[in-house]
């Protein structure tokens, strides 16, 4: 990435920082691999997978057959470009996004008739399979499909499966921009599947859903383009972040200061860090009222981030407050009530001044991921019905 492009993307970082009383409270932590004679507790890296992964895999491929769902392999050729209104610096560059189309057979079998379609952007600390988790009542894009509904799942870039540039070649305002050609992709039937014999179909309508700052990403979409049907917030508000969640952006953020690290550990492009240093870390923030088997599947997928997602969030939140009254479709907001990270989702609502058609649902006894509580069943229940009342399936 061009040194001056990295320099003002962590000037504008480090400004935000000193101007932050959250600061005060976080000690410097490394994302480099520790040195000998390091505890193990401070190791930085995921959980080693979880035993029985591979069976899991196979026990869901095996039941969405049986549910007559299809799940398509998907890629899409995008532009990192930025022409959202939360301006931030990216490199320019064509990259592949990789991702899932989930549905009902009878949706994409059905011929040339109307179709609905759910976009699901992940937050900073996950990727695709958080929706995707091969449990039983904890695959989101299963359980929405046999309720009916249609969902694409993707690795933004940086993540999982898809292209990874430079760390900071990478911002909030550029994953907006890519969020939005996917929808133009979709509704022009223009993207391509990956599994033989099968085209890509076009859907009429797109709702765009986004968990943690995957919320972010979709709400900047939302009133920077103006092109989608519906809107859905998961565990984001652009002012309600806990201490717990300030003190570990604050802290990953400084690795970010230093470089970052390589996008896989030991390979990869640069400019990447995590935002929960360990398993445990990562546990304790995101998890509540889950089942242990369902916590052990997730914890090993814990991955890096780019820096310059990172570095681009807050100077995007003042852009948020002055534009999400431009947002005019429905809005649906879904929250747990135990988030350990995010907070204060009906002020978050107030601010959405621009749509008389929003609603607001608390998941109970949920943390911040709210889809791998026990409670998940509801996420899923209350979403479906969202969308069959708004007639977008």
């Amino acid at each position: 990435m061009p040194r001056s492009r990295k320099s003002a993307l962590l000037t504008v970082a480090a400004a935000l920082i000193a101007l932050t009383p959250a600061v005060t409270a976080v000690a410097v932590r490394s994302d480099d691999p520790p040195k000998p004679g390091t505890p193990a507790a401070a190791a930085t890296g995921p959980a080693a997978p979880a035993p029985g992964a591979e069976q899991a895999a196979a026990d869901t491929k095996a039941r969405l057959a049986a549910e007559s769902v299809v799940d398509v392999p998907v890629r899409f050729t995008v532009q990192n470009v930025n022409r959202t209104l939360a301006a931030c610096p990216v490199d320019g560059r064509t990259y592949q996004v990789t991702g899932h189309l989930t549905a009902p057979k009878a949706v994409l079998d059905g011929g040339a008739g109307p179709r609905a379609v759910t976009l699901y952007e992940h937050g900073i600390a996950a990727g695709e399979w958080y929706w995707r988790l091969d449990a039983p009542g904890y695959h989101h894009t299963e359980e929405l499909a046999k309720k009916g509904h249609a969902s694409l799942t993707i690795d933004r870039i940086g993540y999982g499966g898809s292209d990874k540039p430079d760390g900071f070649g990478s911002c909030i305002g550029g994953q907006a921009d890519i969020a939005h050609q996917i929808v133009e992709q979709l509704r022009a039937g223009s993207y391509r599947t990956e599994q033989e014999g099968r085209a890509a179909v076009p859907f009429d309508k797109v709702v765009l859903a986004g968990q943690s700052n995957g919320g972010q990403v979709s709400q900047i979409e939302a009133y920077s383009f103006q092109d989608v049907d519906g809107l859905v917030l998961m565990d984001w508000t652009d002012l309600g972040l806990t201490p717990q969640a300030n003190a570990r952006f604050f802290s990953s953020l400084q690795t970010c200061l230093r470089g970052g690290s390589a996008a896989d550990g030991a390979g990869g492009p640069g400019g990447y860090a995590y935002y929960d240093l360990g398993s445990e870390e990562f546990k304790a923030g995101n998890f509540h009222d889950s089942e242990p088997g369902v916590v052990a599947l997730s914890a090993p997928h814990q991955n890096r981030h780019p820096c310059g997602d990172m570095a681009s969030q807050l100077g995007s939140v003042l852009v948020d407050l002055r534009h999400l009254k431009d947002i005019k479709v429905p809005v649906l907001f879904l929250y747990g009530e135990k988030d350990a990270r995010v907070q204060g989702g009906a002020e978050h609502r107030a601010l959405f001044t621009g749509t008389t058609d929003t609603e607001l649902i608390e998941i109970p006894g949920a943390g911040h991921y709210m889809g791998m509580a026990r409670n998940a069943p509801q996420v899923h229940t209350s979403l479906a019905d969202w969308l069959t009342k708004h007639q977008l399936r």
